[in-house]
């Protein structure tokens, strides 16, 4: 039987956030400055992402702010509790509905949910990839991460 979209998209944010929270203990361990400023850059959009579900004004919105390894702890964990209520709330049709908000740009978009929490997912991995290389190149092993990885420790154990 295949997954629907919405059960897919709740597993995709289970991942997200057990990603985040192994990448946010390796920066705190490797003291990594600049993978802390991706990490605080990828936070703080995943929190702005949900806002913008409900139609926020973005203008003007720092995406880049500085913040400390604490912080960014505290955001992920609030963050991923939004996420999952939401989630849990919907299925295939829900996700169609759209979102009309405005850019840090200043442009009003809409998309539907599903494009939306597709891109938070896709963004947030991007991000994660620039911060493995950092903690490479500062001499850290960082850690598993991989989607597969977390569907074998979490799904198939």
């Amino acid at each position: 039987m295949a997954m629907e979209t919405a059960e897919h998209l709740r597993q995709l944010f289970e991942y997200n956030d057990w990603a985040n929270r192994r990448l946010i203990t390796a920066v705190k361990e490797a003291n990594a400055e600049q993978a802390l400023k991706i990490l605080a850059h990828l936070l703080i959009t995943e929190n702005e992402y949900y806002e913008r579900l409900y139609g926020k004004d973005s203008k003007g919105f720092d995406f880049w702010p500085a913040l400390g390894i604490e912080e960014c702890g505290q955001l992920a964990r609030a963050t991923a509790e939004r996420y999952e209520k939401l989630l849990r709330r919907f299925d295939d049709e829900g996700l169609n509905l759209t979102a009309r908000y405005r850019t840090s740009e200043g442009v009003w978009c809409e998309n539907t949910f599903r494009e939306m929490l597709t891109h938070v997912v896709v963004h947030s991995s991007i991000h994660r990839g620039n911060i493995m290389l950092l903690l490479r190149e500062a001499g850290h092993a960082p850690p598993k991460i991989d989607y597969i990885v977390y569907l074998r420790e979490t799904k198939y154990i």
